[in-house]
């Protein structure tokens, strides 16, 4: 799972990654960062294993969007395609207004536009070649020729891609394009540390309204990137007592590693015990056969069956042989979907 930060030159984008690693002097541009999982923490204190291992998100600070040197370009546009999601940084911190923000929410989006309408049109101008020439599957690129010209008016009109319905095979070749506007993505403002109350919320609603006139939907939070990497450069203690001192009751980076992590529409379930409590993630809708290959091949290649409750259930029970009593906790077979929240025990033999 791998999400983009991206934003224009100086929108802090390079500042909200930083946080997310904890660490001011980190120089590279990619890390991995636990998500946030409340969850996950009580069933740590309900077993006390000893270790607690959170789901992961792959985070890449991505060149500035209006980056001018070509080589530059191409090699942020290479690096794009291979993102499943975007953070988009917008630096309200430096605007005026609420229509300066706007502005620049505008420039962020229709740089993601030209970049798939550019290569439509290529692609367009190379299919179109090679329908003249075609000896075999000239239908299959005749409707790919199709497609393309559907793509291209929506594009030019500065809509995204996302949302759009498409047919299994149109999807396909949809699928083969990795066009940046068909991800998914969240805007993050970062604004001054004075409109981190009511101003900022305001203005993440006037986005919102916006995304939704032009089509789009996406969350839109806001923070001051500096602030939040100040704090998770500070060991926990001080970090608790800045925090309180200033009236900051959650970090924002922890909202925003949320919503990158649901954009990917992925679930998370469990497995607990005394050694360790650990959430692992699959794709919404997967079964208990792939929960079980997520956790190991070799249960997946033995299963047998599955030992599933939800987790409110086991909370608020208190154990699993509580929950077994109650009728909780319940045998599933390998065709089982997986809800969001399930603590798996695979039984396998191999």
């Amino acid at each position: 799972m791998k999400v983009g930060l991206a934003g224009l030159s100086s929108s802090g984008k390079t500042t909200l990654f930083t946080s997310f690693m904890g660490n001011p002097d980190f120089k590279g541009s990619t890390g991995s960062v636990s998500v946030p999982d409340e969850r996950l923490e009580k069933l740590s204190r309900l077993f006390h294993p000893k270790k607690t291992v959170h789901a992961v998100v792959n985070f890449e600070d991505c060149l500035p969007l209006d980056t001018q040197a070509k080589p530059d370009r191409v090699r942020l546009e290479e690096k794009m395609r291979t993102m499943d999601a975007f953070v988009l940084v917008v630096g309200a911190y430096r605007c005026q207004s609420a229509e300066d923000v706007l502005a620049e929410f505008g420039k962020i989006r229709l740089e993601m536009i030209i970049r798939d309408l550019d290569f439509v049109l290529k692609r367009m101008e190379k299919l179109e070649k090679e329908i003249k020439l075609a000896q075999k599957d000239r239908a299959l690129k005749e409707k790919e020729m199709e497609l393309l010209k559907r793509l291209q008016p929506i594009l030019e009109g500065e809509r995204y891609l996302a949302g759009l319905e498409f047919d299994p095979t149109d999807s396909k070749m949809m699928a083969n394009y990795n066009l940046l506007t068909c991800k998914p993505s969240c805007f993050v403002l970062n604004v001054p540390e004075e409109e981190l109350g009511g101003g900022g919320a305001v203005l993440a609603g006037r986005i919102r309204e916006e995304l939704k006139k032009r089509g789009h939907i996406s969350p839109v939070l806001f923070l001051n990137a500096k602030l939040e990497a100040d704090i998770a450069a500070m060991d926990a203690p001080d970090a608790a007592s800045f925090m309180k001192e200033y009236g900051i009751s959650e970090l924002g980076r922890g909202l925003v590693i949320q919503a990158a992590f649901r954009m990917l529409d992925w679930l998370t379930f469990y497995t607990v015990g005394e050694d360790e409590c650990r959430a692992w993630n699959i794709p919404r809708g997967g079964s208990a056969l792939d929960a079980a290959g997520a956790i190991h091949s070799d249960l997946a290649r033995g299963f047998i069956r599955a030992e599933v409750v939800d987790c409110e259930s086991l909370l608020s029970l208190g154990s699993l042989n509580e929950a077994k009593k109650a009728a909780k906790l319940r045998l599933e077979g390998k065709t089982y979907i997986v809800k969001d929240g399930d603590i798996v025990h695979v039984m396998f033999n191999v």
